[in-house]
Formats: C-alpha cells, structure tokens, sequence
C-alpha cells in the first residue's frame, strides 16, 4: 500500500433521471379532464373546456395544412427532377 500525503479527490457523480415526454397522452388526459369537469359543475369549467378544445383544434389543422404544404413541395421537386432527367438524357 502506497502512502499518500494528499488525498485525491474522487470523480463526481450525475445522476441524471430522463423523463419520458408522450404529446399524445398529455392531450387525452386533457381532454378527460375538461370531460370529468364539464360534466362536474360551473359556467367558468366550460369556458376553459371551450378553450381547451379551440386550441386543439387549431393545433391539429395547423398541422394538416402543414402537411399538405409539405406533399405539395415534394410533389414540385420530384417533376421538376424528372424534367431536368428527361432533358439531359433525352435531349
């Protein structure tokens, strides 16, 4: 056993736990939720309710249109792709 006049510090320990993030639960507890307190009671509830689904609603065709968007770009790079294929072998 060597002997030491100094003593070395240890590594650090990170105990880092990661969480698991699913969008799709999140939303269909919400909608339970405002479900269970639309069903519970009170003008206000229904308002936040009303909201909650607005903004649902919103989310999900902003991201349709974004898709569309998305198809349609895709579409234009493939024939004009095709165009500049055609015209370099064909022509």
């Amino acid at each position: 056993m060597a002997i030491t006049f100094f003593k070395t510090p240890k590594h650090k320990q990170y105990g880092y736990k990661p969480v698991y993030y699913d969008p799709r639960k999140e939303a269909l507890e919400k909608l339970s939720k405002t479900a269970y307190s639309e069903a519970k009671e009170g003008k206000k509830e229904y308002e936040e309710a009303l909201r909650d689904r607005m903004q649902l609603r919103w989310k999900r065709s902003a991201q349709t249109k974004a898709r569309a968007a998305a198809k349609g770009r895709l579409t234009i790079i493939l024939i004009v792709l095709f165009l500049l294929v055609y015209l370099i072998f064909y022509i």
